[in-house]
């Protein structure tokens, strides 16, 4: 057996991988890019013959030859320059050659390119060849101030992009989707002001809404830059983004936050909310008996419920009056968020019967603090006497 090592067999599988990898950066390469081939012979300062790999306006592939075709101080003699011919390079002359190629025809250019540098730079292995893919770094967007709602579009999908290195996934309304621990949630431009909004819709079964809004009020301090909304089987959570001047630094920040949110707290929201229970006899409804009371009998036929009504229907007891006045303002929180939740949606309908509900809570709170001002300041009365 022959332990001979067969150089032309290395050379030529070497030439062989050679053009592929050519090939395959030149199939990536994009608008900005160089690949820059040189000779072994070329000067540190680039005199020396080289490859330059580029795309042009037309999205081609260029290959130019240049600053001189040869490795030596000679001219191309009759073979060399019938050999440039034959592989079909778009202009020959002493200092510089070039070939161009659309894209489904890269292997013609790199064929091309390779063949000069055997036979004409007499290169006899790939290996003592220098190859440099530049890509200049992206210049990042400032500050920009959007001119409509597709400017802000586009100006969001290309920093999401910038961010995430891929195109971003939208839903057929054209917002952007994001899957954080298996948790769903979209980021959507508004539709009539310059804010962005990355909310996501937190499946739970609400066992007593008063309760689970108090409990959700404990999270504010929390996450203090995220909302939270209320309703009969999820709980939506978001956060907005002014984007009067558009920014990547904002917009990175904002979703860390959020992204923070969904990997640390979301879950634990779901769970709280879950498992809140009221303190006090409720209703089939949801709310403490008394003040199902209070809302049945306000407002009817006999007008509304006086102070002193409202104090007789609590047995005058402050701690009963202040756990209705918590879990209606609770309510009244909740509904206007949802105003302003329907609002961003341009859901007027949605928004028009939020707000009836928290005009009527409202109501409600003022009365029941009419009644705690009559059973506070009366039982005081009584002591001085």
């Amino acid at each position: 057996m022959s332990n001979i090592f067969d150089f032309d067999a290395s050379a030529a599988d070497g030439w062989t991988a050679f053009r592929d990898e050519l090939a395959t950066r030149l199939t990536g390469l994009q608008a900005s890019d160089t690949v820059r081939v040189s000779a072994p012979n070329a000067a540190l300062d680039g005199s020396g013959p080289a490859a330059l790999f580029t795309v042009t306006d037309d999205d081609e592939v260029r290959c130019v030859l240049g600053p001189t075709l040869l490795g030596q101080d000679r001219e191309i003699d009759d073979a060399e320059l019938s050999l440039l011919m034959e592989l079909e390079w778009d202009s020959i002359c002493e200092d510089e050659c070039v070939v161009e190629r659309p894209r489904d025809e890269i292997e013609l250019v790199v064929n091309a390119a390779t063949a000069v540098m055997q036979e004409l730079w007499q290169v006899v292995h790939p290996t003592f060849l220098l190859t440099v893919h530049e890509t200049p770094p992206s210049t990042p967007i400032v500050a920009v101030q959007p001119t409509g709602q597709s400017h802000l579009r586009a100006l969001v999908d290309d920093a999401v992009e910038r961010m995430t290195g891929s195109a971003p996934t939208k839903d057929d309304d054209g917002d952007i989707i994001f899957t954080v621990n298996d948790e769903t949630s979209w980021l959507c431009v508004d539709a009539a002001d310059p804010v962005l909004e990355m909310f996501a819709n937190l499946p739970v079964d609400v066992q007593d809404s008063a309760t689970a809004s108090a409990a959700l009020m404990t999270f504010s301090s929390t996450w203090p830059d995220i909302r939270f909304v209320l309703h009969e089987s999820h709980v939506r959570v978001s956060i907005r983004m002014d984007a009067t001047v558009f920014t990547d630094a904002v917009l990175r920040s904002t979703l860390i936050k959020w992204f923070d949110f969904l990997t640390d707290g979301s879950g634990e929201v779901a769970k709280v909310v879950a498992q809140a229970t009221p303190d006090v006899e409720v209703t089939d409804g949801g709310l403490p008996a008394g003040l199902m009371v209070i809302l049945q009998l306000d407002d009817t036929d006999h007008g509304p419920l006086s102070p002193h009504e409202i104090a007789t229907i609590c047995n005058f007891d402050r701690d009963d009056i202040l756990q209705y006045l918590r879990v209606s303002e609770e309510q009244e929180l909740s509904w206007r968020s949802s105003i302003y939740d329907a609002l961003s949606r341009e859901d007027e309908e949605e928004a028009a019967a939020c707000e009836h509900e928290e005009k009527a809570w409202s109501a409600t709170v003022k009365s029941l603090r009419e009644a705690l001002r009559l059973v506070v300041l009366t039982s005081r009365l009584d002591e001085v006497r």
